[in-house]
């Protein structure tokens, strides 16, 4: 695995229905950037929201239209390892990649952990998978020795997608394993990809693909300079989507660039009105995209 995978955000109109058609007009311009892969049911995605009949409704969807033209990968995870592995089970037909997130709210510890990816990966062989690792929403850290363990008892998983945060975690499984290890937060691309990540799993591709595309062709080439003067350009973009949270102020700017009709949020989420701060900022990258 590597590249670019953009995090596709579900549309929605104010009532909360679905906007398939807004969705496909983002997965097709990403098509046309020619981006690696897209991600379904991501954070980007609201997953945690989603009805497990909204889920499946966008991946059955998505798959029927776009699974010769552009690979796609699920995200799955939650509290409960055994439903977990029942949606694992009646939606992997859908997809070419499936994307395990750390347990959240229980808190496991490292044994735990280690059992539960065990558990999901060895059920599903058949299907190649990567572990999303993201302490700040999960509140546990998968270590690189727990990694390493999963992964000598799993040939299936072939990645992880690093949120962590912490350079010298990622570096370390870097150097420890030969999965492929993705950047999953935009603004570390160059330095995760000098040290040999191999992509990024993005949520600011929805916004500017090309661009992120320039910039992830430039680090396969070793130009890491250049690489790092093309994200110069984009590094405010970069911050603004995550001015709150995700994927927030992603809507709020693909509605401003008439990409989406309707920048609504579900709940617990909301979409700021009158914050003249984000506003502003948001209005200062506009140009940029």
């Amino acid at each position: 695995m590597k590249g670019i995978w953009t995090v596709i955000p579900t549309i929605f109109d104010e009532n909360d229905n679905i906007l398939y058609d807004e969705i496909n007009s983002l997965i097709d311009r990403q098509i046309k950037a020619e981006v690696n892969g897209i991600v379904l049911l991501g954070t980007t995605s609201e997953v945690s929201t989603l009805t497990d009949y909204q889920k499946i409704s966008i991946i059955t969807t998505v798959w029927t239209k776009y699974n010769e033209k552009i690979k796609i990968m699920i995200g799955v995870g939650g509290n409960n390892t055994k439903e977990i592995n029942n949606f694992i089970q009646e939606t992997k037909i859908f997809c070419h990649y499936i994307m395990l997130t750390v347990p959240y709210y229980n808190k496991p510890s490292q044994e735990g952990i280690q059992e539960h990816m065990l558990y999901l990966a060895n059920q599903h062989l058949d299907k190649e998978m990567i572990i999303y690792n993201i302490p700040g929403r999960c509140g546990v850290n998968l270590e690189v020795n727990t990694l390493c363990n999963i992964l000598k008892e799993s040939p299936n998983i072939i990645g992880i997608k690093e949120a962590s945060g912490n350079i010298a975690q990622i570096y370390e499984t870097i150097q420890k394993t030969n999965i492929s290890v993705m950047s999953g937060d935009d603004s570390l691309i160059v330095p995760l990809m000098s040290m040999g990540a191999k992509g990024l799993i993005s949520v600011v591709s929805n916004v500017i693909p090309e661009k992120m595309m320039n910039i992830y062709n430039l680090c396969v080439k070793n130009d890491f300079q250049s690489a790092i003067n093309e994200y110069n350009h984009v590094h405010a973009v970069c911050n603004t989507c995550f001015i709150t949270s995700n994927p927030v102020p992603l809507k709020m700017i693909l509605k401003r660039l008439n990409l989406i009709s309707s920048s609504k949020v579900l709940l617990p989420l909301k979409t700021p009105i009158g914050n003249q701060q984000i506003d502003d900022q948001i209005e200062s990258i506009i140009n940029l995209c």
